[in-house]
């Protein structure tokens, strides 16, 4: 398959490396703020800003999407970026659908997938079972901090007590997922 035009191979999302997905989300994301921030038509063909299509594009492409429901609060466009960019680095993994910033986090899969999409040498996620939730935010916050030097503001005992009293913190779990990309980002 090439591209219309120019005789070039056309590149599915799917099949992008992890740098030029990478590299593809960040501009994307970019242009989602922006557009968000300032909705004026943008008449700039070389603009870096992309249009809800491209994101939901982006998105269809790489089989994401956002849950729809009374129960879902509107996020901020940061949390949504922050949200797609963890779908992307957990979407293979076995028992994780990160749908939203509370009980997708819950039994710890997701926050175990997360660093473990960076440090894959660090543990066999294959072994890990959603029953063992504790353990499961234990061995991911004590790698993150390992190995990306991510602060541990986020304890296991925190994500119990919150798991256990149905009382889970959404400012919370983004503030540590912040810190995961920030602190892993570039690696």
């Amino acid at each position: 398959m090439t591209r219309k035009g120019d005789g070039r191979p056309a590149l599915k999302l799917r099949d992008m490396d992890e740098k030029n997905m990478h590299n593809l989300f960040l501009k994307n994301m970019a242009g989602l703020i922006e557009e968000t921030k300032n909705p004026s038509p943008c008449l700039n063909p070389n603009s870096k800003r992309g249009g809800m299509a491209t994101h939901a594009g982006v998105a269809l492409e790489l089989g994401i999407f956002r849950p729809s429901g009374q129960g879902i609060k509107m996020m901020s466009p940061q949390m949504e970026a922050i949200l797609i960019w963890c779908q992307c680095r957990t979407r293979e993994y076995d028992n994780v659908k990160v749908e939203n910033f509370t009980t997708s986090w819950a039994d710890g899969l997701a926050f175990c997938a997360l660093i473990h999409h960076f440090f894959p040498q660090a543990f066999d996620y294959s072994k890990l079972t959603p029953q063992n939730r504790k353990s499961n935010y234990h061995l991911a916050f004590q790698t993150g901090e390992r190995f990306a030097g991510i602060p541990d503001f986020l304890t296991a005992e925190d994500m119990e007590g919150m798991v256990s009293e149905k009382r889970i913190d959404p400012k919370m779990i983004f503030s540590y997922i912040q810190e995961v990309y920030r602190m892993c980002n570039e690696l």
